[in-house]
């Protein structure tokens, strides 16, 4: 992502909202723990140092564009997996038996939107954690570090969408997570009863049923959210579509023509219909502010917590400081340009489509030679199609 702005009220909000998912798991699993209430406020002053630093890696990791699915995941994503995680955690620490607690999906289920910098240190401090409420013995703690370890290895493999690779990454966890079991128990006591066996299997399949249940769902839930996420900011009701209205109709106008238009281009190329869409309506956003008008669009953009991918194309707008980088990007430059061209000239002058299709095959050619689209990854195939698109749209209908 070209640029970012670091402060957003939503954010915020979601961070405050994990803050809140921390202190309340720390309160159960200490009360469940029967903590003393020194060793509590030694635990809650570990909890605040953890918080603050693991809230700064998500806000490096965003604004490098470093978190995982780049353009899906968000704050409210993670607040959402951040708790499942804790409710995993309790859990596992009020009803597993010594041993076998399947921490194993924790990294696992972490990794749907963090990215394994974040996903091992999240697991890794439940293991610490878990281990001091219950005075875990240094066999139990190298055995779930070892399960995190493992999961940490195995989350990219089990969201491979080929259901071979799926099925091979379940039986590695359940072959794992019973072994490191098994073999941690026999560490401790230097035996072996017949119980520890089944115990050992049991917690494999737990750990499967868990990384079945969450990993496609929370997956799911990640790309489907996105593509709804698009229309929410087209939606007359979203507060800076009425912004955009308010601020002038001719502006409006002609931000409808530029999100039409890019979504027929998008959708004859097989783009992302929706992000063409939404980026160019609101390609031009900086102008309800005024200059800078790019830095503006971005500051505004980051506060109403657009996609990363909408931001990035809001960024190269005009080709100005950045030239299109994507396909999408490539469309709307060019559905604005050409819009922009014939809303100059009064109906009465583009009255004979060939006028218009004069102007628009003389801005879009030139466009082309001037290689703002070379860094596109925008084919001459579909370059030529979109021309022809927008050749035989009329424009000012």
């Amino acid at each position: 992502m070209k640029h970012t702005n670091r402060f957003s009220a939503t954010r915020l909000g979601y961070a405050i909202g994990m803050a809140l998912i921390f202190i309340i798991g720390n309160i159960i699993i200490c009360g469940l723990a029967s903590v003393l209430i020194d060793k509590f406020v030694c635990i809650i002053s570990i909890n605040i140092c953890f918080f603050f630093i693991f809230l700064l890696l998500i806000i490096r990791k965003r604004l490098t564009g470093k978190l995982p699915e780049f353009n899906y995941v968000t704050y409210g994503k993670i607040t959402l997996v951040v708790l499942i995680e804790w409710i995993l955690v309790i859990l596992f620490a009020r009803f597993s038996p010594d041993f076998f607690a399947p921490f194993i999906v924790l990294p696992i289920v972490a990794a749907t939107v963090l990215e394994d910098t974040g996903a091992n240190a999240l697991s890794l401090y439940f293991v610490v954690l878990v281990s001091i409420c219950y005075d875990y013995n240094v066999y139990m703690i190298l055995g779930y570090v070892t399960m995190i370890v493992f999961g940490n290895m195995m989350s990219q493999l089990i969201k491979s969408k080929e259901m071979i690779q799926r099925l091979f990454s379940l039986i590695i966890i359940f072959s794992t997570t019973t072994l490191v079991s098994i073999i941690f128990y026999y560490f401790n006591y230097l035996e072996l009863p017949l119980v520890v066996f089944a115990y050992g299997l049991f917690n494999g399949l737990i750990a499967c049923a868990i990384s079945v249940v969450f990993v496609p769902v929370l997956g799911r839930y990640v790309e489907v959210s996105q593509t709804e996420s698009y229309e929410e900011f087209l939606s007359p009701a979203f507060d800076l579509y009425q912004e955009i209205r308010n601020f002038s109709f001719i502006e409006f106008t002609h931000a409808n023509r530029v999100s039409n238009l890019a979504r027929k281009c998008a959708e004859a190329i097989n783009c992302n219909v929706g992000l063409a869409a939404c980026s160019g309506f609101y390609y031009r956003l900086g102008k309800i502010v005024g200059e800078p008008m790019i830095d503006n669009a971005l500051k505004l953009a980051n506060d109403y917590c657009f996609p990363n991918d909408v931001i990035q194309i809001l960024a190269e707008y005009g080709g100005v400081v950045y030239l299109p980088s994507t396909k999408e990007s490539a469309i709307v430059h060019m559905v604005d340009a050409v819009t922009t061209k014939v809303e100059l000239f009064d109906s009465d002058s583009m009255s004979s489509n060939w006028n218009q299709n004069m102007v628009i095959y003389q801005t879009i050619n030139e466009l082309s030679q001037k290689g703002f689209y070379d860094n596109s990854g925008l084919t001459m195939n579909q370059f030529l199609i979109i021309r022809e698109i927008l050749a035989k749209e009329d424009i000012l209908a």
